[in-house]
């Protein structure tokens, strides 16, 4: 019998350890460790990180932008990205479509468990106007289910190496995340059941990854454990839009996730709470466990707060805010282009630059562009290299068209041909002297120099049109000493009153 009841145990503990929900281990979000790796990876990720979170502050303290954001619904185009080895990693679409339909129901406060809200808690829940649809149409035009399925001979994943990301190494590379939402769903072990990117990240690492068998909720997720609702995918999407762990990153009182309106907690909750639990002075009510960002078990989740919403909404305000026009559930078609090489929309008369057609949404099957002041005028190829002979501001317009719409994207003073010498002017002037960059020879520094020899203004060149103002100069001549990289050059200037 004891042979028996141990071979029992020894089975339990294996099935919980191959599930990775044990309580022992608890929620296993992975996003905290991501962060920290990828700032180890990459030196310039810390400052981006707080660059979005203080736009997303700026967004939220606009009142009038932030009325506006409570009428109005986003809509995410998500996909979902199936990577599996074995039978059972290869989930059903019923299952992927079951967590879109969690991650819909959470976010606009539809889920049924909202009964289970306490009612001192009820006043901060909140729709957070925030949905999700499944893609149509992928990154090259072509329809789409919204999931795509790629065998792989990797046994797991870890965030770590973040392979699951990378089809080179056994993953799936990510589509445009300023197009889409990309959840990755794989085996992550026994270690993770799931993690996000947050807003600034580098665009091939830009999503979420979630452990199979969190996926969805039932009947479609069979799976056994504590965390088989679709609840992963709420919380890590939250990650995604920049929340963080409701009791902030570390296990003091002295951190917060910075939203007024969720208390202040010591640390995470595990497993399923039967009351009110207090800390860090958060009485008479304390943790709000109930909350979608804590590690609580996923039956008992169902919240956001308003806070929370308001500061999603801040960042697709700004950091994300090229989600407003994506057309990945629409299939709208939209023009796009640009230069082979960002400077070569700086020109010297006689050069030719080549443009590059784009698009999003259903593939276009055929182009027109006009060229103001462009040799040809028009083109119908997808990529025309195009010779501009006169100086001078031109504007560039492209239609593209497929059968079932077309678009139109023109832009003003797109190409600058400038003449073949820097130009000075006015001359006399009386206010401010204009510089215009030539192409072929970059300025880098001007000074004014008086009858004396002294230098009186002084400025580093950046921008390809600099003015100097000279209205507080006394009338006389001056020197203009510029120098370029072509040397040095000096040209007198008059200034009057």
């Amino acid at each position: 019998m004891r042979i028996y009841t141990l071979f029992l145990l020894s089975l339990l503990a294996f099935t919980r350890l191959a599930y990775g929900q044990t309580a022992e281990q608890g929620r296993g979000c992975s996003t905290d460790a991501y962060m920290e790796y990828l700032k180890r990876q990459d030196p310039s990720f810390e400052e981006r990180s707080l660059k979005t979170q203080q736009a997303a502050q700026v967004a939220m303290r606009h009142r009038s932008l932030g009325q506006a954001l409570q009428q109005a619904t986003i809509t995410i185009p998500v996909v979902f990205h199936v990577v599996y080895r074995a039978g059972a990693e290869n989930i059903s679409n019923a299952q992927v479509l079951s967590q879109l339909a969690v991650l819909n129901d959470d976010f606009r406060r539809l889920n049924a468990d909202t009964v289970n809200t306490p009612e001192h808690f009820r006043p901060f829940a909140a729709d957070t106007r925030i949905e999700f649809c499944l893609a149509i149409v992928d990154p090259n035009g072509e329809p789409t289910s919204g999931i795509t399925r790629t065998q792989t001979s990797k046994e797991s994943f870890s965030y770590f190496s973040d392979h699951i990301k990378s089809s080179a190494n056994g993953g799936v590379d990510a589509w445009d995340p300023t197009q889409y939402l990309n959840i990755w769903i794989g085996n992550l072990g026994i270690s993770s059941i799931g993690y996000a990117s947050t807003p600034g990240v580098n665009p091939e690492r830009d999503g979420v990854v979630l452990h199979f068998r969190t996926v969805g909720a039932a009947p479609f997720n069979n799976s056994l454990g504590d965390y088989n609702m679709g609840r992963t995918g709420t919380h890590e999407v939250g990650h995604w839009l920049g929340l963080k762990h409701i009791w902030g990153n570390g296990l003091t009182c002295n951190d917060s996730d910075g939203i007024d309106d969720t208390p202040n907690q010591q640390t995470q909750t595990q497993g399923c709470p039967s009351g009110i639990e207090i800390s860090c002075d958060n009485g008479p009510y304390g943790n709000m466990w109930q909350n979608y960002m804590d590690y609580a078990d996923d039956a008992c989740m169902n919240l956001f707060t308003q806070g929370q919403a308001s500061y999603m909404q801040g960042i697709l305000l700004s950091a994300r805010s090229y989600l407003y026009n994506s057309t990945g559930c629409t299939g709208e078609l939209r023009s796009r282009f640009q230069v082979a090489q960002p400077q070569d929309t700086l020109l010297a008369p006689g050069d030719q630059v080549q443009f590059q057609g784009s698009f999003a949404g259903f593939k276009p099957t055929s182009w027109l562009w006009y060229f103001e002041g462009g040799i040809p005028a028009t083109s119908t190829e997808q990529n025309p290299t195009v010779k501009y002979d006169r100086p001078g501001k031109y504007r560039v317009t492209l239609t593209t068209s497929n059968a079932n719409s077309s678009h139109t994207l023109e832009k003003e003073k797109y190409i600058y041909v400038t003449s073949d010498n820097v130009r000075v002017y006015p001359n006399p002037a009386s206010g401010f002297i204009t510089i215009e960059q030539a192409a072929k020879q970059q300025v880098q520094h001007v000074e004014l120099l008086n009858r004396y020899g002294q230098v009186v203004l002084s400025e580093q060149v950046q921008d390809r049109v600099v003015r100097l103002d000279v209205r507080g100069l006394p009338a006389g001549m001056y020197i203009l000493r510029l120098a370029s990289t072509n040397g040095t050059a000096v040209q007198k200037i008059s200034i009057v009153k």
